[in-house]
């Protein structure tokens, strides 16, 4: 039961976090500059975290979708770091 609530929680707050940096960065930029308005690719690392969520509904693929849902995560949360200048 414990796990669960775990793993729940951690696929609310990880989804949420990606989609949002997700959205962020795929969104028009400020700089005046040839860049395209919206850069799509940014939303691959969700593409990614959703299929990690849809294996952990399955018992024989729960941990390969944990491991994808923490690749996207783990890559936002590094940048904001960065960014942060705290890391």
């Amino acid at each position: 039961m414990f796990e669960k609530m775990v793993r729940y929680g951690w696929n609310v707050l990880s989804g949420l976090f990606v989609l949002a940096c997700s959205l962020w960065l795929s969104g028009p930029g400020i700089a005046e500059t040839d860049t395209p308005d919206y850069r799509w690719y940014f939303m691959l690392w969700f593409l990614l975290w959703t299929i990690g969520f849809l294996l952990q509904f399955k018992q024989r693929t729960k941990s390969m979708g944990l491991v994808l849902t923490f690749i996207p995560t783990l890559y936002y949360l590094f940048l904001v770091l960065r960014a942060m200048e705290l890391f």
